[in-house]
């Protein structure tokens, strides 16, 4: 039987796929809302997106850093407050009191970059979503040492849609759920050096009754 040869088409496809902008590959974790929720970065204010969220949970995984001066300081729910499931509730927390570090300008376009944009294949439609700079948090939620969901954006409040609180519900009701809030600093789609992760000594418990 002869083989025929592969199409330069076929032949880019299967080097796209799963590659996002600037190439960085798009984690299975940040493309799976039903294991990390996002914001979303191309309908509303927050820029926050897949690609950020893959770098987040790398820096997460590798050299995330427990420092109260530096971490983000939950406000709501109090610590031990049991929170009805009937309705979704309103996470709150503050940025780290301690300076950050300082943020070069972002570099400008340049034409590969706009090549990659409009050439690379990407999950729904995060693809024309800029590198995003600024500080990011991720909330994670464990029961029993066993992460329920997380959730990653730049805003420092979150209220639930109704996906997520059944997700939240589902696999916390009735029992203590322990929420640890993460941030980092990003500059141009990428956290450097001194500038996260971080995360409180100490996470903050909660029921959902």
């Amino acid at each position: 039987m002869r083989t025929l040869p592969m199409s330069p088409l076929v032949v880019f496809l299967a080097l796209a796929v799963g590659c996002g902008h600037d190439d960085i590959p798009v984690a299975p974790a940040c493309g799976d809302p039903l294991q990390v929720s996002l914001p979303n970065c191309s309908a509303g204010p927050d820029l926050f997106s897949d690609e950020a969220c893959t770098v987040l949970d790398d820096a997460i995984t590798n050299r995330a850093s427990a420092q109260e001066p530096r971490a983000p300081s939950g406000t709501a729910p109090p610590q031990g407050q049991s929170i009805p499931r009937a309705t979704p509730f309103t996470f709150a927390w503050t940025a780290p009191v301690a300076s950050r570090p300082r943020l070069r300008a972002p570099r400008a376009m340049t034409l590969a970059d706009e090549l990659r944009r409009w050439t690379t294949f990407i999950p729904e439609a995060e693809a024309h979503c800029e590198p995003f700079s600024g500080r990011a948090y991720e909330l994670r939620f464990r029961v029993a040492g066993a992460t329920v969901l997380r959730r990653q954006q730049s805003a420092t409040s979150w209220t639930p849609d109704a996906r997520d609180w059944g997700i939240l519900v589902a696999g916390g009701g009735g029992r203590t759920v322990e929420l640890t809030v993460y941030t980092a600093l990003f500059n141009n789609g990428q956290i450097g050096v001194g500038a996260g992760p971080f995360t409180p000594m100490a996470a903050r418990r909660f029921a959902l009754q």
